[in-house]
């Protein structure tokens, strides 16, 4: 079994759509919509690596809109969404993607494979490669530390403007200080207390 160990993405790189991965009303259903068109490189090879299973969720998206969720459990979503067992240990759903295109015609593979991607928005395990299972291409472990690690690049990445905001608040107490208005100074002093002391 080959079983990817690739580090974090850097979600510096990931691309993003505004659109998110998983959820809203069902194709035929009231309220739905056509599917929106991803602004996000998708891919339309097999998916035969977790890096490509991490592209073809939009991983950025996916972590932004599951924020504060336990790793472990939005890596078991994933991994059922991309047709893994529920008790992650018995045989998942095979994939039905060939590494050969399916037109030589590129205006025709284009309308081909945008079908089958529109198709399998809720079955994308089909996107995997053909006749093999998520099991066969990684673990829900490796899915795991990869959302943990992305959690992770999102809190750096987060944490630099406010801590920026902070310093611009310090240097507005201390110029209210300055013009002896001791009580806005006392009141930007608290709204940072109460802010970055959670």
């Amino acid at each position: 079994m080959r079983v990817s160990q690739a580090p974090p993405p850097d979600l510096s790189t990931m691309p993003t759509s505004g659109a998110e991965p998983m959820g809203g009303a069902m194709p035929g259903e009231p309220g739905a919509e056509a599917p929106p068109t991803p602004t996000f490189k998708v891919i339309y090879s097999p998916l035969d690596s977790l890096g490509k299973i991490l592209a073809d969720l939009d991983f950025k998206t996916y972590l932004q809109n599951n924020f504060g969720t336990d790793p472990d459990e939005s890596a078991h979503k994933v991994w059922v969404m991309y047709g893994g067992s529920e008790n992650e240990l018995s045989p998942g759903k095979k994939g039905r993607r060939s590494d050969k295109p399916p037109s030589a015609d590129p205006v025709e593979l284009e309308q081909l494979q945008t079908t089958e991607y529109n198709n399998t928005r809720d079955k994308r395990w089909e996107r995997l490669p053909l006749g093999v299972s998520i099991e066969q291409i990684t673990t829900p472990q490796a899915l795991s530390q990869s959302i943990e690690g992305g959690y992770d690049a999102l809190i750096k990445q987060y944490a630099k403007p406010a801590t920026s905001s902070v310093l611009k608040w310090i240097k507005a107490a201390e110029k209210a200080d300055d013009l002896k208005s001791f009580y806005m100074s006392d009141q930007i002093i608290k709204l940072i207390y109460n802010v970055y002391s959670s």
